[in-house]
């Protein structure tokens, strides 16, 4: 189906209108109700913060009863000193004044905080073999209870909280204070922390069961990084279970530590594993502006024999890409995150620019590299396309690597989280391949929350180095434009043409987003956005922008995007419609 409507010349103007009321809408302040004025004169930063979060006066609205207001108003004084106290300012001095005037009650209080009591003394004590953990040493270096230091009871209580759950994370189980003291003396100017904790020994791990038959044990132990007899560390129980959990091989899994069984300083473990289901189906509909509406059909062998092999497929059909790909995965020795695979797959691709059969078989080594994902392959690729309207056939042999990551504060609907992607690629034309190329592509999204909404930035590069650009097949040619592209302009509808005027694709691409994402009630968001780019043979071709307005919906299944995008080159449509639906990064 088309979304595309051409406008009579001269008549877009009414577009571009709605943009600066959009804005003006959004940000628009609405008339805030009156509200009480509670003004703490002379302390700023923590302490004021703190007076405040402690003052009950500061909870009552102005249609709050007087005499309610006055009682809490004579309370004032002794919460102010106590959150004052809690900060080491023990010697405050305070004025106060309460007046009721239109359109709401005003309290204004005059604080002279004087200097905060500062620490004289801090004894810390650990015995037992805690004394020479590392841990405990980082927590004692980087704690701010130290001499000198103002008085601060919530970082004194931190800390002895801290040392606790430290003592329970590293399996020192018997561990318990003899002495937890803050001393303070206001008269005498003089504080102190008296810390003495008696660790006892480090509990070990005893047995360490596996409770499952769907699997080798010798797959399983691969995920062990723990084994009977090492020092407890809660961490490296929870580091197994989520290696455990990501291999997706197991419905549930469950880490079971038996500390009320603890004999002669060991805890047995328990490791109880229910298998997935050995098959697995997924159907997908879906539909985008450019690729139309589309079908994916998966089968997925989850467990094709007790060493984890896997078999994954997947048929993917629309109006421009149809697609089937078949991968047999392997485990390697750290299997949670270390794979090597199999693969084989067939595409159709049909654009207004390009036409092209490709066939690829392949093989990969999936791992991680300094918190990156990193994927090393190679690929027989033959392919066969029509470019403008030359036809041309091309085999390659592709070696490449990539590295990616995903951070994201929320999964569904990040506040703040960004996807980087990095490849390299080529081929050499001696090597059983017709052309001779590399290739650089990057790639990043990130998302920063601004206000109540998100700012969203995108940018998209890619460079080939190559004598004979002519002999790269169409998958190998960068284009632009389409709804994750330049959105004012049709899908690969961007790039050089030939004399004909069609696009064939070019050496470069550079394409760049900026996008403002405000709510507006519940689950719907509107958006404001800004892209440029363009696919060139010489960086000084320039690019193309677009700008426009959006609609977002949180959908149960994902984020559901509508786009009107006005392009700045209006010589084939006037504006675009884009409809897409995914995850944001």
């Amino acid at each position: 189906m088309s979304f595309i409507q051409p406008l009579r010349a001269g008549s877009w103007k009414w577009l571009v209108l709605p943009l600066p009321l959009f804005w003006l809408i959004l940000t628009c302040p609405v008339a805030a109700a009156a509200e009480p004025s509670i003004d703490l004169v002379g302390v700023s930063g923590a302490l004021r913060d703190n007076m405040l979060a402690g003052l009950s006066l500061a909870s009552e609205s102005c249609d709050a009863p007087a005499w309610r207001v006055k009682r809490l108003f004579r309370r004032a004084d002794e919460e102010l000193s106590r959150a004052a106290r809690a900060l080491g300012y023990y010697r405050i001095k305070l004025e106060k004044k309460l007046e009721f005037k239109a359109p709401c009650w005003q309290a204004r209080f005059t604080i002279d905080p004087g200097n905060p009591l500062l620490l004289e003394q801090v004894t810390i004590r650990i015995e037992g073999e805690a004394e020479d953990d590392p841990v405990f040493k980082k927590l004692l270096r980087n704690t701010p209870v130290r001499p000198g230091s103002p008085v601060h009871h919530g970082h004194y209580e931190t800390l002895k909280a801290d040392i606790e759950r430290v003592a329970a994370e590293r399996g020192y189980f018997d561990g318990r204070f003899v002495q937890r003291e803050l001393r303070v003396e206001p008269s005498a100017n003089r504080a102190a922390v008296l810390l003495h904790y008696l660790s006892g020994q480090r509990y070990r791990i005893g047995t360490l069961e596996l409770d499952q038959q769907a699997y080798e044990p010798e797959l399983l132990t691969r995920y062990m990084k723990i084994k009977p007899g090492d020092p407890y560390d809660s961490a490296a129980i929870a580091t197994l279970h989520q290696a455990l959990a990501d291999s997706g091989f197991f419905e549930r899994v469950s880490v079971k530590p038996d500390y009320e069984g603890a004999v002669d300083g060991e805890i047995d473990v328990q490791v109880v594993l229910e298998p997935v289901k050995r098959t697995a189906y997924r159907i997908g509909i879906g539909a985008a502006t450019d690729t139309g509406p589309r079908l994916s059909l998966a089968y997925d062998r989850r467990r094709v024999n007790r060493l984890g092999h896997r078999l994954q497929s997947k048929l993917t059909l629309s109006d421009v890409d149809n697609s089937l790909g078949v991968e047999y995965l392997i485990p390697m020795q750290e299997p949670h995150i270390d794979q090597f695979s199999i693969r084989a797959g067939y595409q159709e691709l049909d654009t207004d620019s390009t036409t092209s059969d490709t066939t690829t078989i392949g093989v990969r080594a999936l791992g991680m590299r300094g918190g990156w994902n990193e994927t090393r392959y190679i690929d027989w690729v033959s392919e066969d396309s029509v470019i403008g309207g030359e036809e041309s056939s091309a085999t390659l042999l592709v070696p490449g690597i990539s590295w990616n990551r995903t951070q994201a504060d929320q999964r569904m609907r990040p506040r703040k989280g960004s996807r980087l992607n990095l490849e390299l690629r080529g081929s050499y034309e001696s090597a059983f391949s017709d052309a001779s190329f590399a290739q650089l592509l990057a790639s990043g999204k990130w998302i920063r929350p601004l206000g109540r909404g998100r700012l969203l930035l995108r940018a998209d590069t890619g460079i080939s180095l190559t004598d004979n650009f002519t002999d790269l097949p169409a998958s190998y040619r960068f284009f632009a434009g389409g709804d994750q592209s330049v959105r004012g302009y049709e899908y690969q509808s961007l790039g050089p043409q030939d004399s004909d005027g069609d696009v064939v694709g070019g050496r470069y691409l550079l394409s760049t987003s900026i996008e403002y994402e405000y709510p507006i009630q519940g689950a719907w968001s509107a958006a404001l956005f800004v892209d440029a780019g363009n696919a060139f043979d010489a960086w000084s071709d320039g690019l193309k922008e677009s700008a426009g307005i959006g609609l977002r919906w949180r959908s149960p299944v994902g984020p559901i995007r509508l786009d009107l995008a006005i392009p700045s080159d209006r010589s084939q449509d006037s504006f675009r419609i884009h409809f897409s639906m995914g995850p944001d990064l």
